[in-house]
């Protein structure tokens, strides 16, 4: 009975740590793609949402930079995810265990608002909205057991 119980902690455990890995992972990807690509973003959001002129290169040159924003704060928040993912495996303290599930799950948020504004929707985004319901859902999980210590 105590190795049974054992071996489903450990597997939660590895599952949470499987998952959180990943979606850093991806919020890296996502912000080095928004860095030095800012028209993967710029070129859908331009031709759905909003129509600009011919000679508005203001216009989309500050929106580029919106997304290269983005994509710089969602390479810092992935890298340091990963980074607080590592040291809680090691550790097991709680407020990094908080810090790695707020952190993942509000960076997150950005990427989708931004790609639902583009009005389509496509296998990236299905894949962003999985994790982060994932991400929620582990994170309660994880938050809620007296045994993560």
């Amino acid at each position: 009975m105590f190795y049974h119980r054992v071996s489903k902690q450990k597997m939660k455990y590895r599952v949470f740590a499987i998952t959180y890995a990943a979606a850093n992972v991806g919020l890296v990807l996502y912000g080095v793609l928004a860095l030095l690509r800012p028209a993967i973003l710029l070129e859908p959001f331009s031709s759905h949402v909003y129509q600009f002129p011919a000679d508005a290169t203001k216009a989309t040159a500050y929106l580029a930079a919106l997304f290269r924003l983005l994509g710089f704060f969602n390479l810092i928040v992935g890298m340091l995810g990963l980074l607080l993912l590592h040291r809680w495996r090691l550790g097991r303290q709680i407020w990094i265990l908080r810090t790695v599930i707020l952190t993942t799950a509000f960076a997150y948020l950005g990427p989708i608002v931004f790609d639902n504004t583009v009005g389509s929707i496509g296998i990236f985004e299905i894949v962003e909205h999985i994790l982060l319901v994932f991400v929620i859902v582990l994170g309660v999980v994880m938050c809620s057991d007296r045994n993560t210590l």
